[in-house]
């Protein structure tokens, strides 16, 4: 068992007065501590040293028997944890660091992640933001390894609410998002200068939308699974008028006016 030193120059006057060293103290639990006791309660106050019996070891500050102020928890694992502290639990300001890699720095609330705070990943991945009870919620941005980006609304550690996603070859949503997928109303764009603005169902267009090319062609009307379906109006560019016809799965059937869908040919919007 291993013992590390108790910094003498940070103890201030007080403490000097009331607290005092004692050898080690075994408890029922198997674990150990050496540290400071305060003389008039007989409990942990000052700077001391616990360590249990499946290697997990707290050193730090004390008061009233439990961790309170600055310190360092270490799991069996390698894990740890170092900052504020009080009544025992984390609370305050502190940095979690994975065995992995993977770190949190930020606000904490009862052992949970609460407040601003930032999490990083050993490939690069980085998210910085809100959380709530150790999970993200609120506004945030998360930055992933290939470049693509979300910033927007979280809850219950999931892309919920409102926000814009930058995918890695720089298409873009903004819009509505439930459990990580775009559901809602919202508008997507290409970097080619195609555009989708309407609603969405699981990730895909569902629902009533328009559609832009480039050169001027539109779409507008009903959508399903991803492609046009049921009634919609199309953009002619040339004649410059709009006409009204059946689409299904991603297929003009006819015109409404009766032009068929072989003499009219396919306006898929890929």
């Amino acid at each position: 068992m291993k013992i590390y030193p108790i910094d003498e120059e940070e103890k201030n006057d007080e403490i000097k007065e009331k607290n005092v060293l004692k050898p080690h103290v075994l408890y029922d639990d198997g674990s150990v501590y050496l540290g400071e006791f305060n003389t008039l309660d007989e409990k942990r106050s000052g700077r001391g040293i616990l360590l249990w019996e499946d290697k997990s070891k707290y050193q730090g500050q004390w008061d009233q028997d439990k961790p309170n102020g600055k310190g360092k928890f270490i799991y069996p694992d390698g894990d740890y944890y170092i900052g504020d502290w009080k009544n025992g639990k984390v609370n305050g300001k502190g940095k979690f660091v994975h065995l992995n890699g993977s770190t949190y720095e930020g606000n904490w609330k009862d052992n949970f992640q609460d407040g601003e705070g930032t999490e990083t990943w050993p490939d690069g991945s980085v998210y910085k933001g809100n959380y709530s009870r150790g999970l993200k919620k609120g506004k945030g941005l998360f930055k992933w390894k290939d470049g693509a980006t979300y910033e927007g609304e979280f809850d219950l550690n999931q892309i919920n609410g409102v926000g814009v996603y930058t995918f890695k070859d720089k298409r873009k949503y903004s819009g509505e998002w439930k459990n990580n997928k775009m559901d809602g109303q919202g508008i997507f764009e290409w970097p080619d200068g195609r555009k989708y603005i309407g609603s969405y169902r699981d990730d895909k267009k569902d629902g009533e939308g328009l559609y832009e090319w480039p050169d001027g062609r539109k779409y507008k009307g009903l959508w399903k699974n991803g492609k046009q379906h049921g009634e919609g109006s199309f953009y002619c560019t040339q004649k410059k008028i709009w006409k009204k016809g059946i689409w299904d799965n991603g297929k003009r059937v006819k015109w409404i006016d009766g032009e068929s869908s072989e003499k009219s040919g396919n306006d898929n919007y890929e």
